[in-house]
């Protein structure tokens, strides 16, 4: 008889998996019932859109006054013509600034409301409402008036202002982006046009007065002549220009007969810019298709600068009449120096751009005479690129040579000459070292001839004179890499 297998019995549940399976359940249930409470919440009701303050068409707009609480108060009215300011109707108007007021005059929202003074105590004084820092009265064309009342500035990180309008107790916030045009002076509003200079046309450059600066355009780049004579860095030089092209006022304060120079300090001005524009030629298109120019003479622009403002601005006369400007856009002037402008690398000719190159050395000269000559292909043909344009090659001439020499030597050579640097300025006073110097590089062109001497300095260091003015100090040791010319 076989035995029959016995079963195995399965363990009992311990009475403490018993009870975290209970606790499993209650929380699911109690979940349950969590979810579906959730499930009927009333959904949060959306922020109430904030009032509109004014809320008219543009055309309703008749006339706006606006008062600062410092400064001449000014009415503007619509006329025939557009609007104009009262009392002063021929006076052109900035059609841009104009149509900003017009625009907050007939709607602007408040974003937010602070306090209701009909209900609570509060003291507009706080808020720079009473007085306020700009009220303006805007005048629909139905007759109804409204008065808008701006004040400080809110503490808030977006920038905003506290508001009211007249007949309404609550203060409310309004970006202060919409209200800035109410704070603007009156000057502001009067056309004018802005100065309008191409640096690339520039010919001379003339500062006066607290800097003493001037400069001139030459084929191979700008050379300043006063206080001494230096070349000036390309870079540097590209800054100032762009500066100058970007010159910009903000507000026409009237013509030199309608102001009086001594209260902007334009009677003794600080500075005097004299900007000489080459003459040039203007091609255009006509509308029937005929191709046509204009001779443009060389031409003098006269910037005066006066006083501060004491805003961050300075007053400046241009073009027969006194304006104001910001730092930001004029302060350049202020801050040019000189020494910064100084080209720091005097071997800076491009190859195509030299005639000749002497370089003095140990007592021993070598001349170099340089062209450009029309690459020719293999097959005895004139080589160009892709545009139709002739492309030449550099071909050097070493004085007591009967052929040129190999063009790439010298060119590695002058690369070097090309990359010698200062390394630091001399001590200011520093006068020009005597003696003989122990290199000198001379650079000749159609239009310049520069020369680069350099005078013992220091144990380790050389003094580098260009055209005769000291203003930097080389290392020895540069020098010396460069003394083993081709």
């Amino acid at each position: 008889m076989e035995r029959v297998p016995k079963k195995t019995a399965r363990k009992g549940l311990k009475k403490r998996w018993i009870a975290l399976i209970l606790l499993l359940l209650l929380l699911a249930a109690g979940g349950g019932v969590l979810w579906a409470r959730r499930a009927v919440l009333p959904p949060v009701p959306e922020r109430a859109e904030q009032p509109m303050l004014l809320d008219r068409e543009t055309e309703d707009v008749a006339a706006v006054a606006v008062e600062p609480r410092e400064g001449l108060s000014y009415p503007l009215v619509r006329t025939e013509n557009g609007f104009r300011l009262l009392g002063r109707e021929s006076l052109p108007l900035r059609s841009d600034v104009v149509d900003e007021i017009i625009g907050v005059a007939s709607s602007l929202q408040a974003e937010g409301t602070v306090a209701d003074t009909g209900r609570e105590t509060v003291s507009l004084a706080d808020f720079g409402l009473e007085p306020a820092v700009v009220r303006a009265v805007i005048t629909y064309r139905d007759g109804y008036k409204k008065e808008l009342r701006i004040g400080e500035m809110t503490p808030e990180e977006t920038p905003m202002r506290y508001c009211m309008i007249g007949g309404d107790p609550v203060i409310y916030e309004v970006l202060a982006v919409h209200t800035d045009v109410f704070f603007h002076e009156l000057e502001y509003l009067r056309e004018f046009a802005q100065p309008s200079i191409r640096g690339d046309l520039l010919d001379r450059i003339e500062v006066s007065g607290d800097v003493t600066f001037s400069a001139d355009y030459t084929p191979s780049g700008w050379i300043m002549t006063a206080p001494y004579r230096y070349p000036l860095s390309t870079l540097r030089t590209d800054s100032l220009l762009s500066s100058i092209e970007s010159m910009a006022f903000e507000a026409c304060l009237g013509t030199e007969e309608e102001v009086n120079l001594v209260d902007y300090g334009l009677d003794q001005p600080t500075l005097t810019v004299t900007l000489t524009q080459a003459k040039t030629v203007i091609t255009g298109e006509t509308q029937s298709g005929e191709q046509v120019s204009l001779d443009v003479p060389e031409s003098r622009m006269t910037l005066l600068l006066g006083r501060e403002t004491g805003k961050s601005g300075v007053y400046l006369w241009w073009d027969h009449a006194v304006y104001k400007a910001s730092n930001f856009l004029l302060g350049f002037w202020k801050t040019l120096n000189v020494e910064d402008l100084l080209l720091r690398n005097p071997v800076n000719l491009l190859v195509n751009d030299l005639n000749r190159v002497s370089f003095t050395c140990g007592g021993q000269t070598r001349v170099y005479e340089v062209r450009m000559v029309e690459t020719v292909t293999e097959n005895n043909q004139i080589a160009t690129d892709e545009y139709g344009r002739i492309l030449y090659d550099a071909q050097v001439q070493r004085s007591g040579d009967a052929q040129p020499m190999d063009a790439a030597e010298f060119l590695n050579w002058y690369q070097r000459l090309a990359a010698l640097t200062p390394d630091g300025r001399l001590p200011e006073g520093k006068s020009a070292p005597g003696g003989e110097p122990r290199t000198v590089i001379r650079l000749e062109n159609d239009s310049l001839t520069r020369e680069i001497a350099f005078y013992p300095y220091d144990a380790l260091h050389s003094a580098m004179a260009v055209d005769g003015v000291c203003r930097f100090y080389v290392s020895n040791d540069a020098l010396d890499a460069l003394s083993a010319a081709p």
